[in-house]
C-alpha cells in the first residue's frame, strides 16, 4: 500500500475502506462518470476501427472505459470517505 504524504483537508469518515464500502459510497456524479467514460470509449473505438473487426472494436474499448470509469469512481469515492476530497459532512 501507498504512503499519503499529506494529511486529510475534511472529514474522516473510515481512514482505510474496504472495497464494500467504497463502493457504496458512489454518488450518481461518480456513475455518470463512469458511463462517461465508457460512452466515450465506446465512441473512439467504434469510430477508430476497421470495417472487419468494429464488433471486437467497441468491445475491448467498452471494457477498457468502463474499467477506467470503475477505477475514478473508486478513487474518488475512497478519496471521500478518507477525508481528501469533500464529503458532504
Amino acid at each position: 500500500m501507498g504512503v499519503i504524504l499529506e494529511e486529510p483537508k475534511h472529514k474522516v469518515l473510515d481512514p482505510s475502506p474496504s472495497l464494500k464500502t467504497t463502493v457504496s459510497n458512489f454518488t450518481a456524479l461518480d456513475l455518470l462518470k463512469a458511463a462517461a467514460f465508457t460512452g466515450a470509449a465506446v465512441a473512439v473505438g467504434y469510430s477508430t476501427a476497421p470495417a472487419g473487426i468494429k464488433k471486437q472494436a467497441v468491445v475491448t474499448c467498452a471494457t477498457i472505459g468502463g474499467t477506467a470509469g470503475f477505477f475514478n469512481a473508486y478513487q474518488n469515492s475512497a478519496g471521500r470517505l478518507m477525508g481528501y476530497f469533500p464529503n458532504g459532512q
